[in-house]
Order: C-alpha cells, then sequence, then structure tokens
C-alpha cells in the first residue's frame, strides 16, 4: 500500500515538474522570439539608414557598401542611435544636423532642390517634343518641292550630265 501511495506521489510531482519545464521552454521560447523580431526590425532600419547616407570618403557609394573608416564609424553611430530608440528621421536630422545635406543620397523634396527632381524629367519632355517637330517638318516636306526650286543653271547642269550618260 506504501508502495502505491510513493509511486502516485511520484508520479504526481515527476508531471508537476513536467508542467513547470513545459511553462519555462514556453515563455523563454516567446522572449526569444519577440526579441528577434525586434533585432530583425533594427536590422533592417540600419541597413535601410546605411544605404541612404553616402560614404564622406568615397562619395560615390553608400555608407553600406564602403569600408572606409569614417564609414565605419557613421555605421556604428547609426547602430547606437537605433538601440537608443529614435526614429529614422532623427537619425538622419543628426547626420544632415553633423555634416550638412550632401550626405544624404537622395537630396530631400523640397526647397531649390525640387530644381534637382523636375530637370531631369522637363529635360526628358522637352526633348521628345523638339524630336517630335522636327520629324513632322521633315515629313511634311514633299520632295518635289525641293527639286523644283532648282535655279536654271543647276537644270542645265543636270540635262548636260544626263545626255553624256546616254550616249556615254
Amino acid at each position: 500500500m506504501q508502495r502505491l501511495r510513493l509511486a502516485k506521489l511520484l508520479i504526481f510531482s515527476f508531471s508537476r515538474c513536467l508542467s513547470l519545464l513545459f511553462v519555462i521552454v514556453i515563455l523563454t521560447g516567446t522572449f526569444a522570439l519577440s526579441s528577434t523580431d525586434n533585432s530583425v526590425e533594427q536590422d533592417f532600419r540600419y541597413r535601410q539608414l546605411a544605404e541612404e547616407l553616402r560614404c564622406p570618403t568615397c562619395q560615390g557609394l553608400s555608407v553600406k557598401d564602403s569600408e572606409a573608416g569614417f564609414s565605419n564609424s557613421i555605421k556604428a553611430k547609426i547602430r547606437e542611435l537605433i538601440k537608443m530608440g529614435k526614429s529614422n528621421q532623427e537619425i538622419k536630422a543628426y547626420f544632415v544636423e553633423r555634416y550638412g545635406e550632401w550626405i544624404l543620397r537622395a537630396p530631400p523634396k523640397k526647397g531649390f532642390n525640387l530644381v534637382l527632381w523636375i530637370l531631369p524629367g522637363a529635360g526628358i519632355v522637352i526633348g521628345l517634343l523638339l524630336v517630335l517637330f522636327r520629324t513632322k517638318r521633315w515629313v511634311s516636306k514633299p520632295l518635289q518641292e525641293e527639286l523644283a526650286e532648282l535655279t536654271p543653271e543647276e537644270e542645265q547642269k543636270i540635262k548636260e550630265d544626263l545626255g553624256r550618260f546616254e550616249n556615254g
């Protein structure tokens, strides 16, 4: 009888330990997933910001693509600002305040910078219209009008050349 009681007590204790272990595993997994999601979001923001900033040393590359020492320090500062909870706009404003607007690879769409955004499109449209009107004018001139404008000397020269060709 006592063996039976001891066995029941042992099974009950084992099941409680197992359920407690199960709860601990579930909670640990939940915390790990939430921190991983946050880390993935921070990594995405880091890559996006590093792509939007220009390398001060190489200037043709983004901070993300550059391995210059200055770029590495900017990358570290971006990570630090992200961990501090700063938004993307605040981080960009930090670098613009420090280095000027040229640090941004794409100029902001306001003020005089609008010219940089509008000018290429306007140039393409004007160029296409110019080509369209020029080709219309070329096509509209009939070929016979151009031939009818020969001077009498030119007509005489052509007749002489044709006569030599036929005779000779």
